[in-house]
């Protein structure tokens, strides 16, 4: 049994590891935009723009589609030089997660 404790503890811890760049701050109200990347020293922001998003209602109910992808093809990018999002929470009855795109 003590073995079995130990090996939940230590998926737990390890499924932990991997994160976004930025996790968002938690409150009753949050509207935050903050990058995707990590190398914003080579970063060249482009005029051309696409965007891809998703909402979640009641916490029960999510819809949308954040891919890369998507926010390349509904912006007409072939290369992405850049990425961000913006979230929206709202009492946690509906939050809105968006991914923005910047390419050629």
């Amino acid at each position: 049994m003590k073995k079995l404790f130990l090996m939940l503890g230590l998926a737990i811890s390890l499924s932990a590891c991997v994160q976004a760049p930025f996790v968002p701050p938690l409150g009753a109200i949050s509207s935050v935009q903050a990058p995707l990347d990590l190398d914003a020293d080579n970063t060249n922001i482009s005029d051309k723009k696409g965007s891809a998003s998703a909402v979640t209602i009641l916490g029960l109910i999510s819809v949308g589609d954040v891919s890369y992808e998507t926010a390349a093809r509904n912006g007409r990018i072939s290369v992405i030089k850049y990425s961000d999002y913006d979230y929206l929470n709202v009492l946690g009855l509906f939050q809105k997660t968006t991914v923005n795109v910047y390419g050629e």
